[in-house]
C-alpha cells in the first residue's frame, strides 16, 4: 500500500485520524510534528521561539522527506503547513496519497482555543489571526489533496473508517 498523508488544519484530527487509520490498515502512523521535535531535541513552540518559523519549514520540509524515503506503507499525520510549501505537496504526492481532512472554522476553534501550544496563535487576537491562516490555507489544502473528507462531528476512527471503506479498500 502507499503512504497515506493527511493534511488539514491545526484541530482537524490529523495526527489521532493517522493512529487510527493505521489500525485499521495495519500500517505504522507517523506524527510527523512528533519526528521533528524527536530530530530537532526540542519541541515545535521552542523551535518557533528560538529559531522562527523559516527555520521550522525547513526542518519541516527535511523531516517530510526522511520520512516518506525512509518507509512505504505508513499513515502520516502531517503540520498544518505543511501545504506552504510546494516541495512538500509534490513530495507527498510522489510517495502516496493526500487526503484533506476538512473541518470548518468553528469547529476548529473550538478544538483549539485554549491551547497552549499552537506559536502560531500566540498574538493579541488569536482567533483573528486563526481565521486568517484559515482562510489563507483552505484553498491550499484543497489544491493539495487527492481525496477530501469533511470531519466536522465525526471521532477520528469515524473518519478513519470513512477514508479507509472510500479511499483504500
Amino acid at each position: 500500500m502507499k503512504n497515506v498523508f493527511l493534511i488539514g488544519m491545526m484541530g482537524s484530527g490529523k495526527t489521532t485520524t493517522a493512529e487510527a487509520l493505521a489500525k485499521i490498515c495495519g500500517l505504522k502512523a507517523v506524527d510527523l510534528d512528533g519526528v521533528i521535535e524527536d530530530e530537532a531535541g526540542t519541541s515545535i513552540n521552542e523551535i518557533f521561539a528560538k529559531d522562527g518559523e523559516p527555520a521550522f519549514r525547513e526542518l519541516e520540509k527535511k523531516v517530510l522527506e526522511k520520512t516518506a524515503a525512509s518507509a512505504h506503507s505508513m499513515v502520516v499525520g502531517t503540520g498544518g503547513g505543511i501545504i506552504l510549501a510546494r516541495d512538500n505537496v509534490e513530495h507527498m504526492r510522489k510517495n502516496g496519497v493526500v487526503i484533506y481532512l476538512k473541518t470548518s472554522f468553528d469547529v476548529l476553534w473550538n478544538r483549539i482555543k485554549n491551547s497552549k501550544n499552537r506559536p502560531l496563535l500566540k498574538a493579541a487576537d488569536p482567533q483573528g489571526r486563526f481565521r486568517s491562516i484559515f482562510e489563507v490555507r483552505a484553498p491550499l489544502y484543497e489544491q493539495a489533496a487527492d481525496h477530501v473528507v469533511l470531519t466536522d462531528h465525526k471521532t477520528p476512527r469515524e473518519v478513519a473508517v470513512e477514508i479507509y471503506e472510500k479511499f483504500l479498500k
